[in-house]
């Protein structure tokens, strides 16, 4: 199953979109940043994939060049203070990462990331050795859910079969290793 098609399973992951307000200054649209409070321009904040939030629900779309929406069969002319959101992107390495693992191991570790309240997007850097060609290592990847950190350590082997044990540890000292996930 590809990265797309398990990110549906998954669409609601906690922390998954920048949300903010737009503002129209200067003949261009502004994105405000609702969480950091940081401006920016909206052509920069997406490739041409936005959601609004009209009539209680969020609407997916796509921009235009012009400043209107296309939604599904209509246009919609953007407004100052409009609410809009855009899905985080995930680092490549650890994208790349995500794909390798088993869909069972996949799922069983976003599970066990959202029970200690860490979604796949708190993703901070991950070293994926899995892009070098190397069959034995380990990857390490550090989240933070903006109240904890969290360092994982992925033992992998890959060959005839693949293994994979799991190493976390929280800021808070606590730890929990998993084996042979998949």
């Amino acid at each position: 199953m590809s990265l797309q098609q398990r990110l549906t399973y998954l669409k609601e992951q906690k922390r998954a979109y920048i949300q903010g307000t737009l503002e129209y200054v200067n003949d261009e649209w502004v994105f405000f940043d609702e969480e950091s409070e940081e401006a920016a321009l909206l052509e920069d904040m997406t490739d041409g994939d936005i959601e609004v939030f009209r009539f209680g629900k969020w609407i997916n779309g796509k921009i235009c060049e012009d400043g209107t929406v296309l939604f599904a069969t209509q246009y919609y002319a953007l407004k100052n203070g409009d609410v809009v959101r855009f899905r985080k992107h995930l680092p490549y390495a650890y994208e790349q990462w995500l794909q390798s693992l088993s869909d069972k191991t996949f799922f069983y570790y976003i599970q066990l990331l959202n029970e200690h309240d860490f979604s796949l997007y708190d993703c901070l850097y991950c070293y994926n050795g899995l892009l070098f060609g190397t069959e034995i290592g380990v990857n390490f990847i550090i989240y933070d859910n903006n109240e904890l950190i969290a360092n994982v350590q992925h033992y992998y082997e890959r060959g005839s079969s693949n293994k994979d044990r799991f190493e976390i540890t929280f800021s808070t000292g606590k730890r929990f290793v998993c084996t042979q996930i998949g």
